[in-house]
């Protein structure tokens, strides 16, 4: 409910005394005409105020109805169209201002809505948005600027988030040469980052002070891909170069000084073959590798029997174990459910695992092979939402590996003893190609080892087909 506008004595003085001027006007000639006497002018004066007054008071009142209106339409204030008694009769003054006020709120609806949609839109970006004045004090940042560097971040000085010479120097060129600038940095911390920037000057004058714009974008990930394939080609080099070089320089020496020497001839052949079986070994690691991450985005869909496979590889591995005296032993739940994926790249994984735990066990040792259903899930996003997963687990009886060792144990070309794998005749990509084929089929690989005591390597696998196996029972089988 609006409140009565206050006239002020002045205004409503003024205003009586111009309405009632013409009638003073007659008053005084009559008087100085002698036709009327000073009472009676005194109180026909008074007489013609009070009636004045009864029509000045409304208008008055109306007047100043409408300026506060206007007024408060003009600081954007929300209110009613006053109640103008007298002045609506003068020209549908009172519509007028009723289209006026639904006029100025449908522009200020449309504001707010623009406004609305541009801080959602500002706020959604994915990149990060920080906005400075010319002193590099934060005016506003957006939501992906608060979830990287904290709240309430307006108000403080630029440094103090991201104190980066680089960014603070490329900001100051551009305020002094009003040009765009870019530049990538480097923050330093518990988690380290890469940035690039783009820095702007503002285009229009800011009530809010707003001079710079810049722009962030989180290439930690694109860094650290690139560091990885520059790795890459330089190990697979290595790698390829080193039994190349053996060929080529048992080569040379067949071709002179032992070129007659049939003991020596025979030697360096079988090494050259070896040399040749280890570069043949690395390239179809290096194509599996390749083939996997090109079908990464791809999920397997054919339901596979993991059992088969295990039992499959595991005969493949027979004749090397009998060589080390290394027994084959198997644990394996005959009721497994099916699960997705590729027997082929599952076959891999199997391999793999197997043939490590054989090459890195002693002589006169067990390598025990698992495969039960379990409720017991790892720490993976890929779980969050299942209750049971089939866990494959190779255990050795070998040297066990540091702890510090175990989280880089699928990277490519890693190894913890790079002589003992090369004398072994791994590639230093088994583990890599086991933790890519598992990312495709969403599952997950859970290394646990302990120096002197050996080595457990756990595959998990989703059950997709939620039925649970009936009379579910371990077989034990002794190789």
């Amino acid at each position: 409910m609006q409140n009565k506008p206050v006239i002020p004595f002045a205004t409503l003085l003024k205003t009586m005394m111009v309405v009632s001027a013409p009638s003073l006007l007659v008053l005084v000639f009559f008087a100085a005409a002698g036709v009327l006497d000073f009472n009676y002018f005194f109180y026909g004066y008074l007489i013609v105020i009070a009636m004045s007054s009864v029509f000045v008071l409304p208008f008055l009142s109306n007047i100043s109805a409408l300026t506060h209106y206007v007024e408060d339409l003009s600081l954007d204030k929300r209110v009613q169209a006053p109640n103008l008694s007298v002045l609506s009769n003068v020209g549908e003054l009172s519509g007028s201002l009723s289209r006026l006020q639904r006029s100025w709120e449908n522009k200020r609806q449309e504001m707010e809505t623009v406004i609305t949609e541009r801080e959602i839109l500002v706020d959604t970006l994915p990149d990060i948005l920080i906005m400075t004045n010319d002193d590099k004090m934060i005016v506003r940042t957006n939501r992906a600027a608060r979830s990287i560097f904290g709240q309430n971040l307006a108000h403080r000085h630029l440094r103090e988030i991201i104190p980066s010479e680089k960014l603070m120097n490329a900001i100051t060129a551009v305020i002094e040469d009003l040009r765009g600038q870019q530049v990538e940095f480097h923050l330093a911390g518990d988690v380290p980052r890469d940035f690039h920037a783009i820095i702007e000057r503002f285009p229009i004058p800011s009530e809010g002070g707003i001079s710079i714009v810049i722009t962030l974008t989180d290439i930690t990930q694109q860094k650290h891909i690139q560091s990885m394939r520059a790795d890459f080609v330089a190990n697979a080099s290595h790698e390829i170069r080193t039994p190349l070089a053996s060929i080529i320089g048992f080569i040379e020496t067949l071709q002179g000084p032992a070129k007659d020497d049939p003991a020596a001839r025979d030697e360096f052949l079988r090494v050259m073959g070896e040399q040749a079986g280890r570069m043949s070994k690395l390239i179809n690691d290096l194509l599996s590798l390749s083939k996997i991450e090109m079908n990464a985005h791809t999920s397997p869909t054919a339901k596979v029997d993991l059992l088969r496979i295990i039992r499959s590889e595991k005969q493949h591995f027979e004749w090397v174990a009998k060589q080390k005296n290394v027994t084959l032993r198997m644990k394996l739940n005959d009721n497994l459910p099916p699960t997705r994926g590729d027997d082929e790249e599952l076959g891999q994984v199997i391999q793999n695992l197997i043939g490590n735990a054989i090459k890195y066990t002693g002589s006169d040792t067990e390598v025990v092979i698992t495969a039960r259903l379990t409720s017991s899930l790892p720490s993976d996003n890929n779980f969050r939402s299942l209750t049971r997963a089939i866990c494959f687990s190779v255990q050795d009886e070998g040297e066990g590996i540091a702890k510090e060792h175990i989280p880089r144990l699928t990277e490519r070309f890693y190894r913890v003893d790079t002589a003992r794998t090369r004398k072994v005749g791994g590639t230093g990509l088994g583990l890599a190609i086991v933790k890519h084929v598992l990312n495709r089929h969403h599952g997950s690989l859970v290394i646990e080892s302990e120096v002197g005591k050996g080595s457990v390597f756990s595959v998990y696998l989703p059950v997709y087909d939620d039925v649970a196996p009936a009379g579910a029972e371990v077989k034990k089988d002794k190789a």
